[in-house]
C-alpha cells in the first residue's frame, strides 16, 4: 500500500491524509551560522554618547535627590507651623483632607503609654540597676499610683478618640513600635519648695517628629496645669532615658517611635500633689497635647474614631 503523501503545516489537504493534493513546495531553510566564524558584535557606541548617557543619568539621579529634599524640607516647614499653630489655639475642629485620608488608609494610630517605676523588680538583666528604682513617695501619695491613675484616665480619652492605647511598664518590649510613645512619671526632690513640669525627648533626636511632639504636650499640659515650666531641672536621666535608648538597650523603643518624657509634677510640692490626686486632670491636659500632635502631623483627628469603630484597645490591653 503506497504511502500518503506528506504535507507541511498549512498545505491544502493536510487536515484530510486521503485526500491526493499534491504538497506545495517546501521553502528554503534558514541559513546557519558557521559555528567557526567569530560572533557578530554591534558595533560600539561612540565614546563621546556613552559619556554623555552616563552625564544624563547622573543629572537625574543629582535632581531626585535635590527634589526629594527639597520636598521632605518643605514638608517639615509646614509641620513646624502647624505645631506652633496647634501649641497657640488647639487642634482643628475638623479634620483636613491630608488627615481624613491617611486615617482612611491607614486606620488609627497607636499611642503607647508606660507607668513609670511600674514592676520595676521584674526588669531584665539589663535593666538591673532599675529594680530597686520605685519611684518618688510624699504626703502618703506614690508615685506608681499616681503614673497608673493618669495612665489609666488618659487611655480611657485616647480609646474613645478611636486611638489605639498600649500600656507597658518598666520593661518596654524590645523594638516597640508606635505612632508616639509618652513616659509618665511624678518627681520628688528635698527642697520642699521646687514645683513645676517638666518634660524631655531624647538628645540627640531619635526622630524629627520628638520636638513637634513635645511642643504639642508642652503647651497643652501648661496651659491646663496651674504649675511653673521647670525647664531648668530636666536632667540628663530624661534626655538619656533608657527606653529611648534602643543604641543602648535591647528593651527600649524602636527608633521612628516619637517619644516624651513627662514628669507631671512634684510629689514633694503640696500644690503639685494636689493637682496630681485628681488623675482625670493631668490626663485631660495630655490628651490635649497627644491630640494636637496627631492633627499637627496630619494623622489623626477624635472626628475619625468612626473609623476605628469606636473605643479601641492593641496588644491585650482592655
Amino acid at each position: 500500500m503506497p504511502r500518503p503523501p506528506r504535507y507541511q503545516v498549512g498545505d491544502v489537504g493536510s487536515a484530510y491524509p486521503g485526500t491526493p493534493v499534491a504538497p506545495t513546495p517546501r521553502t528554503a531553510p534558514l541559513p546557519r551560522r558557521d559555528p567557526a566564524a567569530p560572533p557578530q558584535r554591534a558595533a560600539p557606541r561612540p565614546p563621546w554618547r556613552r559619556r554623555a548617557t552616563r552625564l544624563a543619568a547622573l543629572a537625574l539621579a543629582v535632581m531626585a535627590v535635590v527634589a526629594t529634599t527639597a520636598a521632605a524640607g518643605r514638608h517639615a516647614a509646614a509641620t513646624d507651623l502647624r505645631v506652633a499653630r496647634a501649641a497657640q489655639v488647639g487642634p482643628p475642629a475638623w479634620p483636613g483632607p491630608v488627615t481624613l485620608l491617611r486615617g482612611l488608609l491607614a486606620g488609627p494610630p497607636t499611642v503607647v503609654l508606660q507607668v513609670g517605676h511600674l514592676d520595676a523588680a521584674d526588669a531584665p538583666d539589663e535593666l538591673a540597676a532599675l529594680r530597686t528604682r520605685t519611684g518618688a513617695s510624699a504626703g502618703g501619695v506614690d508615685e506608681v499610683a499616681v503614673n497608673a491613675a493618669v495612665a489609666d484616665a488618659l487611655a480611657a480619652r485616647l480609646r474613645a478618640d478611636g486611638v489605639r492605647v498600649r500600656i507597658v511598664g518598666t520593661t518596654v518590649p524590645p523594638n516597640l513600635r508606635a505612632t508616639l510613645a509618652l513616659a509618665l512619671h511624678a518627681d520628688g526632690v528635698q527642697d520642699a519648695n521646687r514645683r513645676g513640669y517638666k518634660s524631655a525627648h531624647a538628645i540627640p533626636t531619635r526622630t524629627r517628629r520628638d520636638p513637634w511632639l513635645l511642643a504639642s504636650i508642652d503647651a497643652a499640659y501648661l496651659d491646663a496645669a496651674p504649675m511653673p515650666h521647670d525647664a531648668v531641672n530636666v536632667s540628663p536621666a530624661m534626655t538619656r532615658y533608657y527606653a529611648f535608648a534602643h543604641d543602648r538597650f535591647r528593651h527600649a523603643l524602636h527608633p521612628g517611635t516619637a517619644a516624651v518624657i513627662v514628669e507631671m509634677g512634684y510629689l514633694t510640692h503640696p500644690a503639685d500633689r494636689a493637682w496630681l490626686a485628681a488623675p482625670d486632670r493631668p490626663a485631660a491636659a495630655l490628651h490635649d497635647g497627644v491630640t494636637r500632635y496627631l492633627a499637627a502631623v496630619a494623622r489623626w483627628h477624635p472626628a475619625l474614631a468612626w473609623r476605628a469603630g469606636g473605643p479601641t484597645s492593641f496588644g491585650g490591653v482592655p
